[in-house]
């Protein structure tokens, strides 16, 4: 999945194109637009961790950032897994990650969502997702 596609993804989902890019650059920051990104220095390869996690070899509920937006919470990355298998998928499918991470502003952030679908400044919208949906 290519940048363009989960800009276009997220502004299809109800974002405006200001709200999108700034999501779209919040995942490149943190994992370089791979959906299968495992959090550097945990001894995994992004291929291997997650065939061990789709294998159920792995516990997946730990503290290691993955995915597109990384997420590292257990019981964010719970909802992440039960996501993927409810759909058939990896875990590590991108078009997957885009519209769980759709799913999770609507229904656990509304407010930063609403303003993801109105906002009109970049910088503060990167602000916002990373306060309030990464919270680092």
């Amino acid at each position: 999945m290519s940048a363009q596609t989960i800009y276009f993804k997220l502004v299809e989902a109800g974002m405006s194109p200001v709200g999108a890019c700034a999501m779209l650059g919040n995942m490149q920051a943190e994992s370089a637009l791979r959906s299968n990104n495992v959090q550097d220095g945990y001894g995994y390869t992004d291929e291997g961790y997650t065939a061990k996690v789709d294998a159920g070899q792995l516990n997946f509920i730990d503290s290691i950032g993955y995915g597109l937006c990384q997420w590292t919470y257990g019981p964010r990355k719970l909802k992440l897994l039960q996501f993927a298998r409810s759909r058939g998928v990896s875990v590590g499918d991108e078009a997957m990650q885009v519209d769980f991470c759709v799913q999770e502003l609507r229904s656990e952030y509304p407010k930063l969502w609403l303003y993801l679908c109105d906002c009109k400044g970049v910088e503060e919208a990167t602000d916002r997702i990373c306060a309030e949906y990464e919270r680092p």
